[in-house]
């Protein structure tokens, strides 16, 4: 059976990165998003490359959504062999005028997605004793900006999780890491770009149990 990688939170930044990457490696995709309509010219670009890729809708907030994706490709091409938590939610304004309600919107797809994803999907991977699970972190985690700090604290969340889930798979062969990426991600940046950052994700895919790294800086 061809190898799978799942994708939450696509869009046209690092997520399209490592589709292209695992893609060209025979992988095939599919990406999640709730408004998959804007998913289009990504998706085009995939196809162009003969990349196998499908698109499912989901709210990464809604547990039920989390587990409809996964239980959906699970039946359809079998367990995902990657899965990436690559979504976030941000509203740039000074910490002082924050209000809690807003915070606690975006903390329900910035740390409780990562958390649905994972209460779903780590089950059946350590019964399998196999499969690899990203999550995409970011700078603020480590250097909070008070404009920022809506995805600080999201980031920092996230980041804290993902590091007590590989602590709860060690000694198997399942795999849950964070990449870290620090800096503005954009095409042109001869670092922070999506193709350069996606090497990371199958960097970390490709590693042995004796070598699993749970979190890469970037």
């Amino acid at each position: 059976m061809t190898k799978h990688i799942l994708i939450f939170g696509a869009g046209p930044g690092i997520s399209q990165g490592i589709a292209h990457r695992f893609g060209k490696e025979g992988f095939g995709v599919t990406l999640v998003s709730r408004q998959v309509e804007k998913l289009a010219p990504q998706i085009d670009q995939l196809k162009k490359e003969g990349i196998s890729v499908h698109t499912m809708i989901a709210d990464v907030a809604d547990p039920n959504g989390v587990r409809r994706v996964v239980e959906a490709v699970q039946k359809q091409r079998g367990l995902p062999d990657v899965v990436v938590f690559n979504a976030s939610m941000v509203e740039v304004r000074d910490v002082l005028a924050l209000n809690w309600p807003a915070v606690r919107t975006m903390n329900e797809v910035n740390i409780g997605g990562a958390f649905h994803v994972a209460q779903t999907v780590l089950p059946e991977y350590l019964k399998q004793n196999k499969g690899c699970l990203i999550y995409t972190g970011g700078g603020q985690a480590l250097n909070p900006h008070p404009e920022w700090v809506s995805l600080s604290i999201g980031k920092a969340g996230m980041r804290n999780l993902a590091q007590a889930l590989a602590k709860r798979v060690e000694g198997t062969s399942v795999h849950v890491a964070t990449v870290t990426v620090c800096g503005y991600v954009q095409p042109s940046d001869p670092k922070y770009n999506p193709q350069a950052i996606a090497e990371i994700y199958w960097a970390l895919y490709r590693e042995k149990p004796e070598d699993y790294r749970t979190e890469v800086v970037y």
